[in-house]
């Protein structure tokens, strides 16, 4: 009778606690998440491919608004995460493929490429699956829920309380088209000169212990090959590098001397443009070293948009 009493009560909280935290899980679907929640939230039309540089220079709805007149399906979704989380490979070509929607024949799709997409601590097949199983958009299958319980479940690392008190950064603007709009200016609170070098300092030596730690992966040169090649059946392809600050490139250009004329020879293998902005250094700005900030990110949209609008109707 006791031990019945016992397995009822245990029973009762076990019931009690799932409840409770199914409930907490609806309740914060219904509000901020994280930044990347957004992503994860509806199907797409078109794509922005790529990692954190992408994930915070490339506004969707600055695209759909310059390209108005322009027959691209819709909606533009940036589904660019980091280098962590979203570096070329199996795990995000078979998460972009669950993206888009299934009839999807006018999509555009903006592959964003710095030598980050195509690094990894190993060159063996096996180990880098591995890792990136593990990975945000390796740990779920549903891409374009909404609610989407699958990423909540999966992939929020806070407790749960917390979501009477969303920990998203002020100066970050979380846009549902998947955009991380960051700005330099949030009420009185201002992001300085002096944290921008700061935080440069701290993003070129992170970079830099990277590149001595890390090697190129063909595994993923491979699987960005293949995904061109699966997107050109969708719509229109564009491999676009990024502006960034001047020494974060002159890094990169150190460490990967041949990039550029690589990424130029796989366009061209694959009659795909290759839009190369790292020239234009001093038309924008960063907020760390690496990344656009807001009234930045917004410029470059705009210029992205005309390059990618003047090469369709030429076509």
């Amino acid at each position: 009778m006791v031990l019945k009493k016992f397995i009822l009560k245990f029973l009762l909280f076990v019931l009690a606690f799932i409840g409770i935290y199914l409930f907490s899980v609806n309740k914060l679907s219904k509000g901020y998440v994280d930044s990347y929640y957004n992503k994860f939230t509806q199907e797409a039309g078109s794509l922005i491919i790529g990692i954190s540089r992408a994930n915070q220079a490339i506004s969707p709805s600055i695209i759909e608004k310059e390209m108005v007149n322009i027959n691209i399906d819709k909606p533009i979704v940036n589904f660019a995460v980091n280098s962590y989380q979203s570096p070329y490979g199996e795990v995000y070509f078979n998460a972009i493929k669950a993206k888009l929607k299934k009839k999807s024949n006018q999509g555009l799709f903006i592959l964003s490429v710095t030598p980050g997409n195509f690094t990894a601590q190993s060159l063996e097949k096996e180990d880098i699956l591995k890792i990136d199983k593990k990975t945000m958009i390796g740990k779920i299958s549903h891409y374009s829920s909404r609610p989407n319980y699958d990423y909540i479940i999966n992939n929020y690392s806070e407790p749960l309380y917390n979501l009477f008190y969303p920990l998203n950064w002020k100066h970050q603007i979380s846009h549902t088209d998947g955009w991380n709009e960051v700005k330099l200016e949030y009420g009185q609170q201002k992001i300085s000169d002096n944290d921008i070098l700061a935080w440069k300092a701290q993003t070129l030596k992170k970079n830099e212990k990277r590149a001595k730690s890390d090697t190129i992966s063909i595994y993923r040169i491979n699987h960005f090959i293949n995904l061109i090649k699966y997107l050109k059946n969708k719509g229109n392809v564009f491999i676009v590098r990024l502006p960034s600050d001047i020494d974060m490139i002159n890094l990169e250009n150190e460490k990967w001397s041949s990039f550029n004329l690589e990424m130029s020879n796989i366009a061209k293998t694959n009659n795909v443009p290759f839009l190369n902005y790292t020239q234009q250094l001093n038309e924008y700005k960063t907020y760390d070293g690496s990344h656009l900030e807001s009234e930045s990110a917004k410029k470059f949209t705009k210029v992205l948009s005309d390059d990618i609008k003047s090469f369709l109707l030429k076509k």
